[in-house]
């Protein structure tokens, strides 16, 4: 039976693996537009890396929901412990990116992602820089929507929230931007996503800046490596290729993708949970 589960498994994994490498979305440049500018074809192509910080206790508390809380072990729920798969996924983490080379890293101010990559910093004596505009945020295929509408609201976003710290331990491997002392303010928006438009156009100012921020580094780096979320980390890369993904599954926990410049400019996406995609 074992045998026979594997089998299946393992043939469900070549039939994903191969939808991925055929689709037609991964390399839809006819409706791309150029998001960052090529500044010199002569140099290296601009790579940007991404990888989802390692599960954490806010990722499993759906899975102990039917057990009582009194037999919650204390990292459930918690959104700055790790689980002890976590634990295991962010030991891994700084062998698997040493398998790259990165001009430049950025971290969401998170606990669980500074940590996700705080391994990979002290191995590879390297700081991090915190960009706010990396956290979490709820953002669908309707952010590259052409009927997105613009966001409207009178309340600045960026800059407008709680002021970032860094502990001692922190302050030798993350430094803060001078315009990023502070995380963006969130809107209020109805728990079941009625409003899904209107937080979709939030999120795009907030992931714009994002691409702004990697437009600016670009000048100088030409391997990014971001540390964020899941829904943050699938913002960020439809925007980049302009694709909404339709199909992919979720990015793990300390999956990577990674999307290469491409001589008009625009983005491909070459790996995706740390697979490679076919041409």
């Amino acid at each position: 039976m074992k045998s026979l589960l594997l089998s299946v498994s393992i043939g469900i994994g070549m039939f994903f693996s191969g939808s991925l490498f055929s689709s037609n979305n991964l390399n839809n440049t006819s409706s791309n537009t150029v998001i960052i500018q090529k500044k010199d074809s002569s140099k290296l192509k601009l790579r940007i890396y991404y990888i989802r910080h390692a599960e954490a206790g806010h990722n499993v508390k759906k899975e102990w929901g039917i057990y009582p809380e009194s037999e919650w072990p204390s990292y459930v729920g918690d959104h700055s412990a790790f689980t002890p798969k976590g634990i295991l996924q962010q030991s891994r983490v700084s062998n698997k990116l040493k398998r790259f080379h990165f001009d430049f890293v950025a971290v969401s101010p998170a606990w669980r992602c500074k940590n996700t990559v705080l391994p990979y910093l002290v191995d590879s004596k390297l700081r991090a820089e915190v960009w706010p505009e990396l956290a979490e945020i709820y953002a669908t295929s309707l952010i590259v929507s052409p009927d997105l509408p613009e966001h409207t609201s009178k309340e600045k976003i960026l800059g407008s929230g709680k002021l970032i710290k860094l502990n001692t331990e922190e302050e030798a491997y993350f430094t803060l931007r001078k315009d990023g002392l502070n995380e963006f303010k969130k809107a209020r928006f109805p728990k079941d996503h009625s409003e899904s438009a209107k937080e979709n156009a939030m999120a795009k100012v907030i992931i714009d800046k994002v691409l702004e921020l990697i437009d600016d580094r670009s000048t100088s780096h030409k391997t990014i490596l971001l540390s964020g979320h899941g829904s943050s980390g699938r913002a960020v890369l439809r925007m980049l290729t302009k694709d909404p993904l339709d199909g992919f599954p979720p990015i793990t926990n300390t999956g990577i993708w990674m999307v290469e410049q491409q001589d008009d400019g625009t983005f491909k996406l070459k790996i995706f949970n740390d697979v490679p995609l076919s041409e």
